[in-house]
């Protein structure tokens, strides 16, 4: 048991860009890639998600900085600390059943190709963790495993699903072909696609707003190095730094917009012969087969309408946290709330003024789902040795977590509460309407990309 232990821990500690590169070189070789075009996709793949990170890191050290020191400056303090997505999910793999969840995913997977119920196959397994903690925080309400690994392996099954209904709309949105996202986050959906359907009824269709429609609209200002100086230098006077740092601070903000989409090509650069090889190497064993690959949320991180949509969302999330009755936790470690505007990106179909609606109404959520959390991943630290990432007089939270809105409702449930009932009967509506129309959507995207 130790030695499986061990085994799947030694592949969590490669980290996605180290164990992805080697997944997409044997993957290569396997479909006829000759050896030397494997391992060029492999590393670039590996190039790519370093330069990415090293992007969102870079945000999260100047404008995430800039929003979190205005906070310091009023001096508020709330009880619980954000440590962010990597402490958190670094956190649930402490938990004794975390490892059992690798063969889990593996094995479903696996049957689900083999009985045609996916094309996608999942090679994303750094984000096993947010299943293991699904499967912590059900089992900690219910003080049950086979519930937590009941609900993660649903989990697991929805996100390979949601893979397979968003595969063509993800080309269309990316340029990369045969790749598909069952990262959890994109399981929002099942609510931001029927408000951005309400927001359609709202708001007029002449204020479709992305970043192509910008730049015709305000010109220079619309350009991703301008637009990021602009929103940079005001956080920067928000946060009442001096001029200069202020005007540094939109520099940074600009720069970061600049080089994601360039970084964000090389995911087409690595993929696409992996890609083409795959397709050739199913169609000659396989007629009438599809596969795809299943990827990291990342190869969306060129669009810079999810930047600007988080960016705006800084501040009105630390000032919502601040007086929202209910709350304690103050979004520090994660102020970068990707779970909400990646997938709100693709619900939206990039529309900026939907996805800036739909990320300022999960505020709460957020909120709340990290406050009632917060308890659990505290006891979690205690129980293991982790007691030294416990603040004096503080619990440990985890602010801007994926699928809040979705595990939220279902740990109310399991728990009794008939809000929590409510609300996950409601999902499941949502569930089959998003579903149904995901699959219309999707055939249109298939017709188009066929007619390019």
């Amino acid at each position: 048991m130790q030695a499986l232990v061990n085994i799947f821990q030694g592949i969590l500690n490669l980290g996605a860009a180290v164990f992805l590169p080697i997944v997409i070189f044997i993957l290569g070789l396997i479909v006829g890639l000759k050896p030397s075009k494997s391992f060029s996709a492999g590393l670039t793949l590996g190039v790519a998600f370093v330069g990415i990170n090293l992007l969102i890191g870079f945000m999260g050290d100047t404008v995430g900085l800039a929003a979190t020191q205005f906070v310091k400056n009023i001096g508020v303090q709330l009880k619980a600390l954000d440590m962010g997505w990597a402490p958190a999910l670094g956190l649930a793999w402490q938990w004794k059943y975390a490892f059992l969840m690798f063969p889990v995913q593996i094995a479903i997977n696996v049957v689900m190709l083999a009985l045609g119920l996916t094309n996608t196959l999942n090679v994303d397994m750094w984000n096993v963790g947010n299943k293991v903690f699904t499967a912590f925080i059900i089992s900690a309400a219910t003080n049950n495993v086979i519930i937590g690994f009941t609900v993660a392996i649903i989990q697991i099954v929805a996100e390979l699903k949601n893979a397979d209904a968003t595969k063509n709309q993800l080309y269309e949105l990316t340029g990369i072909p045969g790749i598909s996202m069952p990262h959890p986050m994109f399981l929002s959906n099942i609510i931001f696609y029927p408000l951005s359907k309400l927001l359609d009824k709202i708001i007029p269709t002449t204020s479709n707003l992305d970043a192509e429609t910008l730049k015709s609209k305000i010109g220079i200002f619309g350009e991703n190095h301008v637009m990021g100086f602009i929103i940079g230098f005001i956080m920067g006077l928000i946060a009442k730094m001096g001029f200069g740092e202020a005007f540094m601070l939109g520099i940074q903000a600009g720069a970061a917009l600049t080089m994601f989409p360039m970084v964000s090509k090389l995911f087409m650069t690595a993929l696409t012969p992996i890609s083409d090889a795959a397709n050739t190497w199913i169609k000659k064993r396989f007629p009438g087969k599809e596969f795809v690959i299943g990827l990291d949320w990342p190869i969306l991180a060129g669009n810079p309408e999810i930047w600007v949509a988080i960016i705006l969302t800084i501040p009105v999330a630390l000032g919502v946290s601040l007086i929202l009755p209910g709350n304690a936790v103050l979004p520090f470690g994660n102020l970068m709330n990707v779970c909400v505007c990646a997938p709100a990106f693709i619900a939206a179909k990039g529309n900026l003024i939907k996805m800036i609606i739909i990320s300022y109404l999960m505020v709460p959520i957020l909120c709340w789902s990290a406050s009632d959390f917060a308890p659990f991943l505290t006891q979690l630290a205690n129980s293991t040795g982790q007691q030294a990432l416990i603040p004096a007089g503080q619990q440990l939270a985890w602010w801007g977590m994926d699928i809040a809105e979705l595990r939220w409702s279902v740990f109310k449930a399991v728990q009794g509460n008939i809000f929590g009932i409510i609300a996950c009967i409601v999902i499941v509506v949502l569930g089959f309407y998003y579903f149904k129309m995901m699959k219309e959507e999707e055939k249109q995207a298939a017709e188009r990309v066929k007619n390019e």
